[in-house]
């Protein structure tokens, strides 16, 4: 099953430029999504671009910088998919 179709993952990124490889696969996009997803878990840094994807396609709560971040309830159903796709 996949919660999110494509089209919606390529609309989020209309207007952005993350190099030919990301730019011409929806499954690129895709595991960057999940990829900043963690990071963004884990603490880490995100860049400003991928942050807005995050935020504003439903996936993670907005939070200030010092504040640990959450997932929306579609971040935790998309990762949970991506998980049991890679299982």
């Amino acid at each position: 099953m996949i919660v999110l179709s494509d089209e919606y993952i390529n609309s989020l990124f209309i207007g952005t430029n993350f190099g030919d490889l990301v730019n011409g696969s929806v499954a690129e996009k895709r595991k960057l999504i999940i990829k900043n997803l963690k990071n963004q878990l884990d603490g880490y840094w995100s860049g400003h671009t991928i942050y807005n994807i995050l935020v504003h396609g439903g996936f993670l709560h907005d939070a200030k910088t010092s504040e640990q971040k959450r997932l929306t309830a579609l971040g935790i159903v998309f990762l949970r998919e991506a998980e049991e796709v890679q299982s």
